[in-house]
C-alpha cells in the first residue's frame, strides 16, 4: 500500500507542475502581445500626423514609350493625309459641277429641223381662223386655197427672218379664201398669231407694229434681225379698212414678233 501511495503522490505532482508549466506559457504568451500591441499603438501615434503620400502607378519606360509615341505620329499623318485628300475630292466635285454648269447653260440651244416641205398652217385667235394652209408662191391658185408666201424671204426656223405671208381681203365664195384676211384690221398690238410647220413645229408671235404702205414698197418684205411674221391684205385708201374695193391701192401689213 504504502509503494501505491508514493507512485500517485508522485504522479499528482508531475500533473501539477505541467498545470503551472501551461500556465506560465500562457501568461507569457499574453505579456507578448500585449507587449507588442503597446508597440503597434505607439507607432501608430508617432506617424498619425504625417501627410499621406500620392500613390504613382509605376510608368513604363524605355523603348515602349518610343514605339507608341511612333504609332500616334503615324495615325495623326494617315489621318491628315486622308482629310486633304478628302478636301481635294469634294473640291474637284464641286469644280466640276460648276463646269457642268457653266457648260450647259453656255451649250447653244439645237437649231430647229428644217422642213422638206415648206407648207404651214396660220392660226389667229382672235380672229377665229384656225390651221389656214400656207403654201409657197402668191399666184391666184394658192391664194384661193388659204393663204401664200413669198419666195425669197424668211421661214420661223431660220433664225432673224420675216416670213412674209399676203392673202386675200374678199378672196373666193366656197374656197378657204373667202374673207381669209378681211378681220386684219381688226388685230391689236399683243395679239397672237401662230405658225406650224409641216413638222408640227409651232411658231408663236405678237402683234408688235401696223403699217400701211404703197403697194410698190418692198421694203416690207425684208428682214430686220427679228424673227417676226408679217401679214399682207389689201384696203381701198389709207385708213379705210372697210370699203370692199374696187382699187385696193394700199397695202395693210401686221407685223408680229415671235415670243416662243
Amino acid at each position: 500500500m504504502g509503494s501505491y501511495d508514493a507512485l500517485m503522490g508522485e504522479r499528482q505532482r508531475i500533473m501539477q507542475n505541467r498545470r503551472r508549466t501551461r500556465l506560465y506559457a500562457l501568461v507569457a504568451a499574453a505579456g507578448l502581445i500585449l507587449f507588442g500591441a503597446i508597440l503597434l499603438g505607439i507607432n501608430i501615434l508617432s506617424t498619425s500626423d504625417q501627410p499621406v503620400g500620392r500613390v504613382f502607378s509605376p510608368s513604363v519606360s524605355g523603348p515602349t514609350d518610343e514605339a507608341s509615341a511612333a504609332q500616334l505620329k503615324r495615325a495623326a499623318e494617315e489621318e491628315a493625309a486622308y482629310l486633304a485628300r478628302a478636301r481635294q475630292a469634294a473640291e474637284q466635285a464641286k469644280t466640276g459641277e460648276a463646269t457642268a454648269q457653266r457648260e450647259v447653260k453656255e451649250a447653244p440651244a439645237p437649231a430647229p429641223a428644217v422642213p422638206s416641205d415648206t407648207t404651214m398652217y396660220l392660226t389667229i385667235p382672235k380672229l377665229g381662223l384656225q390651221d389656214i394652209p400656207m403654201q409657197e408662191g402668191t399666184s391666184e391658185a394658192i391664194l384661193s386655197q388659204g393663204v401664200g408666201h413669198i419666195p425669197g424671204t424668211g421661214y420661223p426656223w431660220i433664225k432673224g427672218s420675216n416670213t412674209y405671208i399676203p392673202g386675200h381681203r374678199l378672196g373666193y365664195p366656197g374656197t378657204i379664201s373667202d374673207h381669209v384676211f378681211w378681220g386684219l384690221p381688226n388685230l391689236a398690238i399683243g395679239d397672237q398669231i401662230i405658225l406650224e410647220d409641216s413638222l408640227g413645229e409651232k411658231y408663236t408671235y405678237e402683234v408688235s407694229d401696223i403699217l400701211e404702205v404703197p403697194p410698190y414698197d418692198l421694203t416690207v418684205t425684208e428682214s430686220t434681225g427679228t424673227d417676226m411674221v408679217s401679214l399682207q391684205t389689201c384696203i381701198e385708201n389709207y385708213g379705210d379698212y372697210w370699203t370692199p374695193g374696187p382699187d385696193w391701192f394700199v397695202r395693210y401689213i401686221v407685223r408680229a414678233n415671235r415670243v416662243e
